[in-house]
């Protein structure tokens, strides 16, 4: 029976960086489990989680939609520095 020699680096790299911040995700699982409870119990609390949501993605969305601007000019700034023109 041939044996055959398998490299299993590449696999311990994902599943060490996928392990890495499984605190997160369980705090994230724990936030929103209390989260529905509480939105069954006061239901007028959707609203104010559905308002402070949008607010929080519009601010990121913002700031994300900057820094690729910033990046795209770095960028251009950064090729031109290589190109010779005639």
């Amino acid at each position: 029976m041939p044996v055959y020699s398998i490299d299993f680096r590449p696999f311990d790299y994902i599943t060490a960086e996928l392990s890495a911040l499984w605190w997160f995700y369980l705090s994230q699982g724990i936030a929103l489990i209390a989260l529905g409870v509480a939105v069954i119990i006061w239901p007028e609390l959707l609203a104010f989680l559905a308002a402070a949501f949008f607010i929080a993605i519009g601010i990121v969305l913002l700031v994300l939609g900057w820094r690729v601007r910033q990046v795209k000019r770095r960028y251009e700034l950064f090729k031109r520095s290589f190109l010779i023109e005639p």
